[in-house]
């Protein structure tokens, strides 16, 4: 590999370590090693610290799981870990990312210790649920699958005519309107939590979901309405110009009105939406400009890490749904790769895989299908899922 910068020399010198968390003094090692894989080996800039900030710093040195040999660390795997709110409900999501192996250390291994010591970790850490950007046999042999259902709307240049692009105006993100993007989001009912130092670092990073982006403030007047998230086209010629919204905030009626000013600003010959199917607004509101969506999965892969404790955080959500006495009869238990829904004698196992996708939902809404249809126990499922899920949005890593 002598197109890598991040050359092994001197190997065996020191034995493998076991997998742990990164050292203050050895974070700039581990960023080069990102960098070499995901970057330098394709003849990208080094890029990685800027574009996933909540995953690569100094704050989250535990987090970035590294496997160390020869004196460097040869294998990474981040964990970025968020607090969710759920229609009020907190729980906690952990995104994994930046999972690699110098090309000189392969095929031993390293990738699913470092995925073993990351679940394990979370798991002691609160994380109720994984996600992962990758789609690799590895993520699936641990049991992720792809879960969630979003609807992807298309808008072409032919569509614009049923657009007003005069009510609102959009302007590129400025430090003054951070205030006013929190605050907006804050009402999202399915949300991440964001700390201000959070957002300070995903609105200035020129990228959103692996791509360069764009974030966009909407306006009318001296109103301020919403943001959107903008993975902006490429620039050689002869591609077509299509832009993709990867997230949105505040009014959205205003954000509709934002689109015709999205396709002016980029030349666009086309704009995708990705809206998560709880958001029947929105839906709602795109439908009505005679736009038609596709149903996906929430990119990448999913596990449910820990049933119990999931459902104990989501016990408001759940009483709402079947009400007190309902939701204080019905037990979720979690046995290894088994699991087991309860209530007044009827019981329901499965496993991982299943269970993540009756939880979340699938994009063809087969997940119905995986559930018992006699007794109340196939009632009571069908009454409590699937759950609203987050998008990844600027959180991905």
């Amino acid at each position: 590999m002598a197109n890598l910068n991040f050359r092994i020399e001197n190997r065996g010198i020191s034995k493998m370590e076991e997998p742990r968390g990164t050292r203050k003094e050895e974070l700039n090692q581990v960023i080069r090693l990102v960098d070499c894989v995901f970057r330098e080996s394709s003849n990208g800039p080094p890029s990685m610290e800027k574009w996933y900030p909540l995953l690569l710093n100094d704050d989250n040195l535990e987090n970035m799981r590294i496997i160390w040999e020869d004196g460097r660390p040869v294998s990474h795997l981040g964990i970025s870990e968020s607090e969710t709110t759920i229609y009020g409900c907190k729980t906690k999501i952990g995104g994994i990312g930046a999972v690699c192996t110098h090309p000189e250390y392969r095929k031993r291994g390293f990738a699913s210790l470092l995925l073993k010591d990351g679940i394990k970790k979370m798991d002691k850490d609160g994380v109720d649920i994984m996600l992962v950007s990758g789609e690799r046999n590895l993520y699936k042999r641990a049991g992720c699958v792809e879960a969630g259902r979003v609807h992807k709307f298309r808008i072409s240049g032919n569509d614009l005519k049923s657009f007003d692009t005069q009510k609102v105006k959009v302007f590129p993100y400025q430090e003054e309107n951070l205030e006013n993007i929190v605050q907006v989001y804050q009402k999202e009912a399915v949300r991440f939590f964001r700390s201000l130092e959070d957002f300070k670092r995903i609105l200035t990073t020129g990228a959103a979901m692996d791509k360069e982006a764009e974030i966009l403030t909407v306006h009318r007047a001296n109103e301020f309405l919403g943001y959107l998230a903008i993975q902006t086209p490429g620039g050689k010629d002869g591609e077509k110009r299509i832009g993709r919204v990867v997230e949105y905030s505040g009014t959205r009626g205003a954000i509709i009105d934002a689109i015709g000013c999205v396709f002016e600003r980029y030349s666009l010959q086309e704009l995708t939406f990705n809206v998560p199917f709880h958001d029947l607004e929105f839906i709602y509101l795109l439908s009505q400009k005679n736009l038609i969506s596709l149903t996906e999965s929430i990119p990448g892969l999913v596990k449910i890490i820990n049933l119990p404790r999931l459902m104990d955080r989501l016990g408001s959500y759940i009483e709402e749904r079947l009400g007190r006495k309902k939701r204080d009869s019905l037990k979720f238990d979690q046995q290894g790769t088994r699991f087991s829904i309860s209530i007044n004698g009827e019981q329901f196992n499965t496993d991982v895989k299943r269970l993540t996708q009756i939880v979340l939902g699938r994009h063809d809404r087969k997940e119905k299908e995986m559930i018992p249809r006699e007794g109340e126990i196939g009632k009571v499922l069908v009454d409590i899922f699937p759950l609203p899920f987050v998008w990844p949005g600027l959180n991905y890593v």
